[in-house]
């Protein structure tokens, strides 16, 4: 007993003492031959965060990386293993004095360890004495708006085989700047040392008065810090290092007070006008060029000044052209280009057209004006025909003398009709009727299916749901939830969006309906703009307390100097979001009579604000094709189609407009989709033949239409879905004739010219709806409401991906019919009339009806 009492305090303090003597950190040089470098080794334990090195005067530590190993040893307790920790640094000082390393204390997961002295006999120069960079301003002191020089310049000594690289990281802002030149080198020898530079060319403007600090530029370079090897199968020991270069400051003044007219331009321009025939007769177009050209703050010049005209001319203005010099932003040519068509013959004067900058050169404004001309308008003059035998005057061209034969001036001839381009947009709007599947047809046309109760149901209960007052509240409840559940692994730009979307959902849940509420407004204090009705059903009395604390951690979290979030910010807030109770949908509302009955005024308001609405957006789009912005009138015409795809006048005037922009598949394929929807306008049918000439091709089904025949000439009287609602309604009477027929004849009550007269209305619907029907059958595909047209020629691929080269695919020409069956991430398969399926680009077809 008393052995074992005095053997295992003994074995404690062994094995405590073994490891004690087991853990340290140290220095240790460098293998390879590198004298500057030295590694601190930590030997069975490990760095506790990023060791705090000595602060030596003119001398520098580069860390250059960490490296880890294991040792076993066989000794008299068995086997011991030392694992070890190494991190690499380059010490930096000045060259030929040693560096002395003092003892210091460093952090492990041991706990804290001293480190002895070190000596480094050879550290490698100080980095300023290898390489610099430097910000060059042209001045210190500009204009705002003015345009400057700035270059940066890289230095490194030659002596280090300096490899640098093309490009360096730097902020412009506040400044505005063009990108850098391409890298100037050249070397030059500085205190007996030849150098390498490197220059860098750009241009700056600041736009408001400051002093401003410019950022610091990093450039990454390697440079030679020594050789590894001998003889012949030595090669350069490279390192790479991040030079940083000053930061210089640049006073940007503000300018002068502005005179009257004063735009913003700063630089140095130039005005020119030309006018272009400066005679002309009534109706020929006549060209007033506007051209504004220099070097100045052009990202701040909105526009030429304006021009006035006299109201005898029509004015066609395109948009203006704006050309800068190549890689250049601040040497622009601004043109415009302004047609005038007169109506009127005079003398008429364009004035003169004055524009107002600021030169940084001598501090003052300048005006440089563009003179006025003056324009003469004649009235149109008819030719004068000679007809062959008819006497002319003497000494007229073409009277006949002695020696000169006569000339015969023939009459003109009929020109022959003008080759056909698109003709006008049509005003308003206009939708068709989208044909029913096969399937929903043939239930139709043998048994009602009213759908009125169903949909009322669901548009009842859709308003109340969407007029339940507490849906806002619930929705942000929902999303402070998922807001919180990435936020608590957040970290960064991350976190402060998502802590920017917390405060927005938790003024929603509140009703606060300040744009940035202080944290008195979840305290219900003065500042709060919500009822008492704003809390859940069972909040905590506290709950307001809490959420204004939270709300002040987060405005902390996000404005202040130090960023910081507690870390149970986030399960505070969980906490305080579960105690918030907010009542969830009553279906009871579905009953209220303003969500049963919404339909005689809002459906009167809704459409009433659609038609306006449409009505203004024709009228944009109408304006736009006048002045010849064909762009502008297809972007119009496309939105009115999103919202209405069955808009027939708009499919017929993007048509219009995309035949303007020599787009011929696209132009064709809108024009077959217009005159499926609207066979019986002229102007639909005209431009259908048009664009069906242009591009060469037109679906099948419907290339018969071109030269119609009695079936054609039927069916492009309506639609297919019109001929659909009258193929539905014949079966109905036929079907109403034929039970009052088998009634009459049960009932007993009827007359020979009864049954004679609903014999015939049965026949004759029955003769409608058979006309109905071959009219849908004419149209083909093109009568399926999943019908599409191929708007260029393409590729049908097997599978959806261009990245497979070995999947199969066959070529697929413009003007094609087909159904669409699916999409997928951009693709739409299409089914065509032989059976063969595939995918296309959804952007490369065009719904008929969709």
């Amino acid at each position: 007993m008393r052995l074992s009492r005095l053997f295992f305090p003994t074995l404690l303090l062994f094995v405590l003492a073994t490891v004690g003597r087991g853990q340290s950190v140290r220095w240790e040089p460098a293998d390879g031959g590198m004298p500057n470098t030295i590694i601190l080794v930590y030997e069975n334990c490990e760095p506790d965060g990023q060791p705090e090195l000595p602060v030596i005067n003119g001398v520098t530590f580069t860390f250059q990386g960490r490296s880890e190993s294991s040792q076993s040893t066989f000794g008299p307790g068995g086997f011991n293993t030392t694992r070890s920790i190494a991190l690499s640094y380059t010490v930096r000082g000045r060259q030929g004095v040693p560096v002395q390393i003092p003892t210091f204390t460093v952090k492990t997961s041991k706990g804290p360890q001293r480190v002895p002295a070190f000596n480094v006999a050879t550290p490698a120069p100080p980095l300023e004495s290898v390489a610099g960079a430097r910000l060059l301003l042209e001045r210190n002191s500009v204009w705002a708006g003015e345009v400057f020089a700035l270059n940066y310049e890289l230095s490194a000594a030659r002596r280090t085989n300096p490899q640098i690289s093309p490009t360096f990281d730097w902020n412009a802002a506040p400044l505005v700047a063009e990108d850098w030149s391409k890298p100037e080198v050249t070397e030059a020898v500085v205190s007996g040392d030849r150098r390498v530079n490197v220059l860098f060319r750009s241009r700056a403007v600041a736009k408001t008065p400051n002093t401003i600090k410019l950022e610091a530029a990093n450039h990454l370079l390697s440079i030679q810090t020594g050789t590894i090897g001998f003889g012949i199968i030595s090669q350069p020991r490279m390192e790479q290092v991040s030079v940083t270069s000053d930061q210089p400051t640049l006073e940007v003044r503000a300018l002068p007070p502005a005179p009257p007219g004063f735009s913003g331009a700063v630089g140095q321009f130039k005005l020119t006008s030309k006018v272009v025939p400066e005679k002309a007769a009534v109706g020929e177009p006549v060209t007033w060029t506007l051209e504004l050209s220099g070097t100045g703050n052009w990202p701040d010049v909105a526009g030429l000044p304006a021009r006035e005209v006299s109201n005898d001319f029509q004015v066609v203005q395109p948009k203006a052209k704006r050309t800068p010099a190549e890689g250049k932003l601040f040497d622009v040519t601004l043109a415009e280009d302004v047609v005038l068509v007169p109506s009127k013959p005079g003398n008429y004067t364009l004035g003169a057209v004055s524009f107002i900058y600021f030169e940084p050169k001598s501090g003052t404004y300048k005006t440089i004006t563009a003179p006025r001309t003056t324009l003469a308008i004649t009235a149109p003059t008819a030719p004068q025909f000679i007809v062959p035998g008819a006497p002319q005057a003497a000494g007229e061209p073409g009277a006949g003398g002695k020696d000169q034969e006569p000339v015969v001036r023939r009459p003109p001839t009929v020109p022959a009709p003008p080759a056909g381009i698109p003709r006008d947009p049509l005003p308003g709007t206009g939708d068709a009727r989208v044909p029913v599947s096969p399937s929903w047809l043939l239930g139709l046309l043998l048994a009602p299916c009213s759908l009125l109760l169903g949909l009322w149901g669901w548009l009842a209960l859709r308003q109340a749901r969407q007029t339940d007052p507490v849906r806002p509240r619930r929705e942000a409840r929902d999303r402070l939830a998922a807001t919180l559940a990435r936020l608590a692994t957040a970290s960064g730009a991350e976190r402060t969006r998502l802590l920017q979307a917390w405060q927005r959902d938790a003024a929603a849940l509140w009703q606060i309906a300040h744009a940035a509420p202080p944290s008195s407004a979840f305290a219900g204090g003065v500042a709060s703009p919500r009822s008492s009705s704003a809390r859940g059903e069972g909040t905590p009395p506290a709950a307001d307390a809490t959420w204004a604390t939270l709300w002040e951690e987060s405005e902390r979290a996000l404005y202040s100097a130090q960023g910081t979030l507690s870390a149970d910010w986030v399960t505070r807030a969980r906490a305080a979001l579960a105690a918030v109770r907010v009542p969830g949908f009553q279906a009871r509302r579905l009953f209220l009579p303003q969500n049963l009955m919404p339909f005689a005024a809002g459906v009167a308001a809704l459409t009433l604000v659609a038609f306006t609405a449409l009505e203004a957006a024709e009228v944009d789009a109408l304006a736009a094709y006048r002045k010849s912005d064909f762009a502008a009138a297809e972007k119009s015409w496309r939105a009115a189609l999103a919202r209405t795809p069955t808009n027939w006048i708009a499919r017929h005037n993007l048509s219009l407009a995309l035949a303007q922009q020599d787009r011929a598949g696209e132009a064709a394929a809108q024009a077959v989709a217009a005159f499926v929807q609207k066979p019986d306008d002229p102007a639909v049918r005209w431009h259908f033949a048009l664009a069906a000439e242009k591009s060469g091709s037109a679906p099948a089904p419907l290339n018969a239409f071109l030269t119609p025949g009695p079936r054609q000439s039927l069916a492009r009287l309506t639609s297919a879905g019109n001929w659909q609602v009258v193929m539905i309604a014949a079966a109905w009477c036929t079907l109403a004739a034929l039970g009052w027929l088998l009634w009459s004849a049960y009932a007993g009550r009827h007359t020979r010219v009864r049954q004679r007269i609903v014999l015939g209305v049965a026949l004759g619907c029955l003769l409608v709806g058979s006309a109905a029907l071959a009219s849908v059958r004419t149209y083909g595909l093109a009568a399926r409401a999943e019908s599409v047209v191929v708007a260029r020629p393409t590729v049908l691929r097997s599978i959806p991906t261009e990245a497979d080269t070995a999947q199969k695919t066959t070529p697929l020409a413009a003007g094609s019919l087909a159904l669409s069956q699916r999409t997928f991430l951009g693709w739409t398969q299409l089914a065509f009339e032989n059976g063969q399926t595939g995918w296309v680009r959804k952007d490369e077809i065009v719904p008929l009806w969709k």
